[in-house]
């Protein structure tokens, strides 16, 4: 797999997704192996998830050297962001973790696709 096959596969797991009203998404493949997408998706409930993705392919694996999913309301407050900032050395899963308004928390490493599932299990859409 090389990076515009990633991001292909990216814009379909959006495409799919019934809790998505509307998107928006830049993609720069840097090389044939290393891209970096940045995006929007409007959501049903009003919503909006952030995100962006530098990743490296390498043998098939897609590896996010850095990456950030910023769910917040419509009105603008944070709901969660998931990051991999290396900044918070004192959480167990450095660098992956999340935010939310109770604060910093531990966190897998993330995609898209997994934080998309959590927002449609929280809209109770799974």
């Amino acid at each position: 797999m090389k990076s515009r096959e990633y991001y292909s596969q990216i814009e379909s797991v959006i495409r799919d997704c019934p809790i998505v009203t509307r998107f928006s998404i830049d993609f720069d493949e840097i090389d044939f192996d290393i891209g970096y997408l940045k995006g929007m998706l409007e959501l049903i409930d009003g919503a909006i998830l952030h995100f962006i993705e530098f990743v490296e392919i390498k043998d098939n694996m897609v590896n996010r050297l850095k990456y950030k999913y910023h769910w917040q309301s419509g009105k603008g407050d944070l709901i969660a962001r998931w990051d991999n900032v290396p900044h918070h050395q004192e959480i167990e899963t450095f660098p992956h973790h999340m935010h939310d308004e109770k604060g910093v928390h531990a966190s897998q490493s993330m995609d898209l696709k997994t934080v998309v599932e959590i927002l449609m299990d929280k809209m109770d859409f799974s």
